[in-house]
């Protein structure tokens, strides 16, 4: 069976920079070792919505996915046009979002049925299914529509809790020289799949995705696929971002087991991750470095410990002093990721970030807003309080976005837009006074000067306009 899996990313600008789909090419990776044919469909790169018709011909499947709210749109378009290249074809959206708004997600696109959570069995078993001819309405993690314009949502099965049984993903599918060229500099990856914690900006949407908790890949799989992409590459100097919700959730026998790994391998890995301040001690970074992670962007969000218990984040701000001392110790890049806006702040709670980030000493800070997305709690909430401004905007549901526009879709009772505007321009201010009196920012930067000017001069030009509270 010819399976077409779509990734619909046409003509979109990632504003949180541009990275490979990982979910569509581990579906490449499954209906390949199950027999089937399946045809890798990327249309970031395309200028014409054209100019992939030629590879979805004669496909009984097209999946179709949809990572965010903001980009049901754009999947939407691709999709109504596929359907006039292969109108027999079965038409499958599967993603974060279908995984928590199926209703939505087929209504919006015009989809046959949707597929729910992790896919790597169902995509498989749908193929098989339709090939033989047979109804696939009973398969669990999909969702249909019904003749009275119901929805119906089957079961789900069980997430694969052993990680390593699961394939690579097909990077070989990937044109990496276009990615590489466009201004991706790290090859996309995960040690790790859910989240345990409950932070309401997040939850209740990635146990929708995941299954709940979270499970954990072996280090010595990890390095095998980094030795894979190496090979593929041709090189054994890698750059990597772990994608993971929180990397070190890991033990510190993990890193050391990975440490080692990966000098058995003679890989050569520099890579950054995200994290929590409360989910790192002063041994498990010293091991991360030695493992060559250069850079970990925690989510600090706010100084004030009021905020911090309102998310649910379960982190104090002097848990965030602590993890930034222990990264200064050992000269890993340490980012402080910051959500100001919330309807509940007022003026002395970002005081208190700001007053927190001299203490944090970062080596960069990126300024979010806080953004209510559906399926998330912040959502249910700001709905509920009537704080919610938009939600007919899809582009105001991309939290990225809204940083670079400074634009924010929650009304704010105790402060206006324009003053946390002036926030985030007196922050990035800082951030830019940061980075030209660190000593090791400008070696950072003096090097990459040398080895990747364009990179090194985009950073100069991001401190400029730091400096002059222009944002992002």
């Amino acid at each position: 069976m010819k399976v077409a899996l779509v990734y619909p990313r046409f003509q979109w600008f990632e504003y949180n920079g541009l990275s490979e789909p990982l979910g569509v090419m581990h579906l490449v990776s499954a209906l390949r070792e199950a027999g089937h044919e399946p045809v890798y469909m990327d249309y970031s790169f395309c200028t014409e919505i054209t100019d992939l018709d030629h590879l979805v011909q004669g496909a009984g499947i097209v999946a179709v996915a949809i990572s965010a709210a903001a980009k049901l749109e754009r999947a939407s378009f691709v999709t109504d046009h596929l359907r006039t290249v292969v109108p027999d074809a079965l038409f499958v959206v599967g993603g974060a979002y279908p995984s928590i708004f199926a209703d939505k997600s087929i209504e919006g696109t015009g989809a046959d049925v949707a597929m729910l959570g992790e896919a790597e069995e169902a995509i498989v078993e749908l193929a098989d299914v339709v090939q033989k001819g047979e109804d696939y309405k009973s398969m669990r993690n999909l969702a249909y529509q019904l003749e009275d314009g119901s929805f119906k949502e089957n079961p789900r099965r069980p997430v694969p809790h052993v990680l390593d049984d699961i394939s690579f993903p097909a990077r070989d599918v990937v044109d990496y020289d276009s990615y590489l060229a466009t201004g991706m500099s790290e090859y996309g990856m995960v040690t790790t799949r859910g989240c345990p914690f409950k932070c309401i900006y997040c939850k209740p949407s990635t146990d929708l995705i995941y299954g709940g908790g979270i499970r954990y890949r072996s280090a010595t799989n990890v390095v095998d696929e980094i030795r894979e992409l190496a090979a593929l590459r041709k090189t054994s100097c890698i750059r990597i971002f772990f994608k993971d919700d929180t990397i070190t959730m890991h033990p510190v026998s993990w890193f050391e087991t990975f440490r080692d790994e990966l000098k058995k391998a003679e890989i050569d890995l520099e890579w950054h991750c995200n994290s929590r301040v409360d989910t790192v001690s002063r041994d498990k970074i010293r091991v991360m470095k030695e493992s060559g992670c250069h850079v970990i962007s925690f989510g600090v969000e706010s100084g004030s410990q009021r905020i911090l218990d309102f998310y649910k984040k379960e982190t104090t701000p002097e848990q965030a002093v602590e993890a930034f001392t222990w990264c200064h110790e050992f000269k890993v890049e340490a980012t402080a990721n910051l959500m100001i806006g919330f309807p509940l702040e007022t003026d002395d709670d970002l005081r208190a970030t700001y007053e927190l980030l001299k203490k944090l000493k970062p080596d960069d800070i990126i300024v979010y807003f806080s953004t209510a997305i559906p399926g998330r709690y912040i959502h249910d909430w700001a709905v509920e309080n009537d704080y919610l401004a938009s939600d007919t905007n899809p582009e105001l549901l991309d939290p990225a976005r809204n940083r670079a526009h400074e634009v924010m879709n929650m009304r704010l009772p105790h402060m206006s837009v324009e003053d946390v505007i002036s926030w985030k321009h007196r922050i990035e201010r800082y951030r830019s006074w940061r980075k030209v009196t660190s000593f090791s920012n400008i070696r950072r930067w003096t090097g990459e000067l040398l080895s990747e000017p364009g990179k090194a001069m985009g950073k100069a030009g991001r401190v400029l306009r730091g400096f002059k509270g222009q944002g992002d």
